[in-house]
């Protein structure tokens, strides 16, 4: 976790260098086109002295050249840190190309500056520009072929690894699932650690994606090796079932009362232990019997959803409450 936390640092300092240098080309332009911006009163007091300020100490805009070297200098450094997304269509000669127009573009046009026409200083604007992001482009995509090799990685599997948890937060409820990943240049085991499974947990997959080899098997595993009642809906009868009676045989010492395992089958009544949901032990309250009047109803007339409240919906419902 700490190196991502470095990376996101470095990211920060890169983003905050080439935004220093695309002022500084700000400041150039304003500098040497002040009668432009003048002239259309795009023009501030303060800003006039912040960069009287700068040339007086710094000499930045005694030359045309310096400011620019400077902005060019921190668009480099900046490029130098920045990891994009890979393009296996950059090529050295493209590289050459850009910036050889870039630098024409924004080193070798002070010669505008010599004629009083504002079409001149506008095209000095518009060039420097131009020339600032063909540099900028160039400088990306020299960043990317120098620090990664486009075809030793070609589905880009190196940048999108990440660090993942490799601790063991193990505690009397939680469930931890082992991992493995893989993160610069190598595999590595890990934890899926869910410290807390009385908040619910569920688990999204297509079939067949083996959600419960992975999860759902160790969930009853782990649960049951910690003595925890359970209450398993099996829809791959017997799958589910096997793996959990199996495992209570072996971990019964982890309860401190040996529990029973049942199993409800409604496909196979033969298989299946019997169990009467309308015992009068289960019923503690006229509540229950409502919620079971409730249950079987609905499930008998799945029509009735719709029309929960309805009189003629309702009142078989009580009615049956009342037989409970």
């Amino acid at each position: 976790m700490q190196g991502e936390d470095d990376l996101r640092g470095l990211a920060k300092i890169m983003g905050f260098m080439r935004a220093v240098s695309i002022i500084l080309v700000i400041m150039h332009l304003y500098w040497f086109c002040y009668g432009f911006f003048a002239q259309r009163q795009w023009t501030l007091e303060l800003i006039n002295k912040i960069l009287q300020n700068f040339n007086k100490t710094a000499g930045l805009f005694s030359h045309s050249l310096y400011s620019k070297l400077f902005a060019v200098l921190l668009l480099g450094l900046s490029c130098l840190g920045t990891k994009g997304v890979k393009n296996e269509k950059i090529s050295w000669k493209k590289i050459l190309i850009i910036s050889s127009i870039g630098t024409v573009l924004f080193f070798f046009n002070s010669f505008l500056l010599k004629f009083p026409a504002s079409g001149a200083t506008s095209f000095y604007i518009l060039s420097t520009g131009a020339g600032y992001i063909l540099l900028m482009q160039a400088g990306v995509w020299i960043s990317r072929l120098l620090t990664t090799n486009l075809m030793t990685d070609v589905f880009n599997n190196e940048n999108e690894s990440f660090q993942q948890e490799t601790r063991l937060l193990y505690n009397e409820y939680s469930v931890n699932l082992p991992t493995k990943f893989y993160y610069h240049g190598n595999w590595h085991k890990g934890w899926i650690n869910v410290v807390n499974p009385f908040r619910a947990t569920i688990v999204l997959g297509t079939p067949g994606s083996g959600k419960s080899y992975a999860v759902v098997n160790n969930y009853i595993r782990q649960h049951i090796e910690k003595g925890f009642s359970m209450y398993i809906y099996d829809f791959k009868f017997d799958d589910l079932s096997t793996i959990a009676y199996n495992h209570l045989l072996k971990h019964s010492h982890s309860y401190r009362v040996k529990p029973k395992f049942y199993v409800i089958n409604f496909d196979d009544p033969r298989r299946s232990h019997r169990c009467n949901p309308l015992n009068p032990e289960f019923m503690t309250d006229i509540s229950d019997a409502y919620e079971a009047a409730y249950t079987i109803m609905l499930n008998l007339n799945r029509s009735w959803i719709q029309k929960q409240g309805d009189f003629f919906v309702e009142s078989p419902i009580i009615l049956l409450a009342a037989i409970i």
